[in-house]
């Protein structure tokens, strides 16, 4: 009896945080398929769904408002950030696991360090940077310095990896006439592949929600990601169309959302990954 009542307990437990977690997006879901004057007049809004009503909402936050190319925007930015973090993230991790050198320790701990800084501190030098160069309003203008802002959780998500990994495997690998190319790219990769994952999504999530340096960084309309876009429904010239505004939180959810539960197997392998040992 004790035992039942705790797993009842622990089911209770998780399905309200399960609801707690997924009701607001489907609170702002169901706000986006609203007209205007059906949020402000029901409160709360009726549980009933107009597909002409929700064609039209996201036909105008997708076209008019220009969601969709604020979208591509990100999605290029976010996918060429975060693989270039990988491409020089893994070599590093993989250096500060196999090979020790004076200040190995000092060196990595200073690298996850710039990690903590907060964007705001070096938004203004960005900014110069960049259009010293002529790099605002490009992408690469935007990747260049998320990749700097990735790259060291990126490392150490690595690092941990590649630790688990027996060393004896290298030497062996090694004793046949492999490089050490040879023996990150057909040996450590395959191994590391749950870390690659989990260090790539969490560097997305914070490039696709970063505000304050593309704010610096983007002028052009044409250029801006979707945080960008987003905030440009917040005005004190106009009223909010609150379903439009609902409408762009769930166009802008969605995309990470569809991207997480991709490889969400890889995701729990990833954050458990060395709890055993």
């Amino acid at each position: 009896m004790k035992s039942l009542i705790e797993r009842i307990a622990a089911y209770t437990a998780l399905i309200f945080l399960g609801v707690m977690g997924i009701a607001p997006f489907l609170y702002m879901f169901l706000l986006s398929t609203k007209r205007r004057i059906d949020i402000v007049v029901q409160v709360p809004p009726q549980l009933t769904f107009n597909w002409e009503t929700f064609l039209r909402n996201y036909d105008e936050v997708l076209f008019r408002l220009g969601m969709a190319s604020f979208i591509f925007n990100s999605a290029v930015v976010v996918g060429a950030a975060t693989l270039i973090a990988l491409i020089l993230g893994v070599p590093a991790a993989y250096g500060f696991s196999r090979l020790r050198f004076r200040g190995n320790s000092g060196l990595a701990n200073w690298i996850l360090s710039l990690r903590f800084m907060p964007p705001i501190a070096v938004a203004v030098p960005l900014f110069l940077m960049m259009r010293e160069i002529g790099l605002q309003n490009t992408y690469m203008g935007l990747i260049l310095p998320y990749v700097s802002f990735s790259l060291p959780l990126v490392i150490w998500i690595l690092i941990g990896f590649f630790d688990e990994i027996p060393r004896e495997l290298d030497d062996a690998a090694m004793i046949d006439g492999c490089s050490r190319y040879s023996v990150i790219r057909h040996i450590m990769l395959p191994m590391v592949r749950p870390g690659l994952v989990t260090a790539a999504l969490f560097s997305a999530i914070f490039i696709w929600n970063e505000f304050l340096v593309a704010l610096y960084v983007i002028d052009a309309h044409s250029r801006q990601t979707i945080s960008l876009g987003a905030a440009t429904l917040v005005s004190a010239q106009r009223p909010i169309d609150w379903n439009i505004a609902a409408g762009v939180g769930v166009v802008t959810v969605v995309p990470i959302l569809i991207f997480s539960m991709f490889i969400q197997r890889y995701i729990v392998r990833g954050l458990t990954a060395g709890a055993i040992k």
